[in-house]
């Protein structure tokens, strides 16, 4: 497959950045699943995607366990690639979305190889142990490809 886009291959292959506020899907609002614009993986869902107010699109969790792959950079940001073609897709930051803020069915579909970042919460004991925030997922647009739900 692939894609033939230059500012996708840019993205994907060389790790470009896309200006902020120019992706389409930035401002995407339909329900859908998001895919990698070179292998066609399916990464995210539209139920884990929010306006981080970054510019970028940005999603809280992925669609399932080991879709995208976390590297640490040399200057300490986490870069997010597609774990199936090994595509440039962005960064993982730490100001995601609070817990509180999700509902909880939605928590319950975190798959288990997203990070756990935050803060813990202190003084919680099991599941009430959990982080203060999800990831932020800032992916850039030109890197993924929308399959809307009908």
């Amino acid at each position: 497959m692939g894609t033939w886009n230059p500012l996708s291959l840019a993205v994907l292959k060389l790790g470009f950045t896309e200006p902020a506020w120019t992706s389409p899907l930035n401002y995407k609002k339909a329900e859908g699943t998001y895919l990698c614009a070179n292998c066609r993986t399916p990464l995210f869902s539209s139920t884990g995607k929010y306006d981080s107010g970054s510019g970028w699109p940005s999603f809280w969790k992925t669609i399932e366990s080991n879709r995208v792959s976390l590297k640490r950079e040399f200057d300490g940001r986490i870069e997010c690639t597609c774990a199936n073609c090994g595509g440039h897709l962005g960064h993982v930051f730490r100001d995601g979305p609070t817990r509180g803020s999700l509902e909880a069915t939605e928590l319950a579909t975190v798959p288990e190889s997203d990070p756990q970042i935050g803060y813990k919460v202190q003084g919680k004991e099991g599941e009430n142990s959990k982080y203060s925030r999800m990831p932020r997922y800032c992916v850039n647009g030109a890197g993924l490809m929308m399959s809307v739900v009908l």
